[in-house]
């Protein structure tokens, strides 16, 4: 496993194969989940059941994971156990005349009391990570369902410039 980053008590490591069931609960435990199950709990098997085949992640795990503009990332605590998750593509773009776009989307941390903490401890890595890449910009991306995190992230100086649209396909 990678450690990218040391953050007094959690670290931000590269995803492993063995993280994508954390993973995946991680990201069921959000109102915006098919799956969603409220909870104060790092999520487990024993409250969500096995993951549906609907749910298969692997193939999409080993696409992001293959592709260097991909940064799939897990929050460990100090025993190691995966407690938050992350993406951040790096997208090269003609806009703002020519620049490279970082974008952090599923960013999910179990809940608990110190959950806000850490993720601002994570984020402030994020956005120096993506500075050190040279990234111009960083966006977020947060279902409008989780106004929580649209408020968290004004606390840590996003603004929201932008709409997006969204067609399923």
């Amino acid at each position: 496993m990678e450690i990218l980053a040391e953050l007094g008590d959690v670290a931000v490591a590269r995803a492993d194969q063995e993280h994508l069931p954390t993973i995946a609960r991680l990201l069921a435990d959000d109102p915006t989940s098919p799956q969603y199950v409220a909870t104060t709990t790092l999520i487990s098997d024993e409250i969500l059941g096995p993951l549906r085949a609907v749910f298969d992640l692997e193939p999409f795990f080993e696409r992001i994971i293959a592709d260097p503009n991909q940064l799939l990332a897990v929050v460990l605590d100090e025993g190691d156990r995966a407690i938050g998750t992350f993406q951040l593509t790096m997208i090269p773009t003609l806009g703002r005349g020519g620049a490279l776009l970082a974008v952090a989307s599923n960013a999910r941390v179990r809940a608990g009391a110190d959950s806000v903490a850490v993720s601002k401890r994570v984020f402030t890595w994020v956005i120096e990570h993506a500075r050190a890449q040279g990234a111009k910009a960083l966006l977020v991306i947060a279902e409008k369902e989780r106004a929580h995190m649209h408020g968290f992230f004004t606390t840590m100086g996003f603004r929201p410039t932008h709409d997006g649209l969204v067609l399923p396909l």
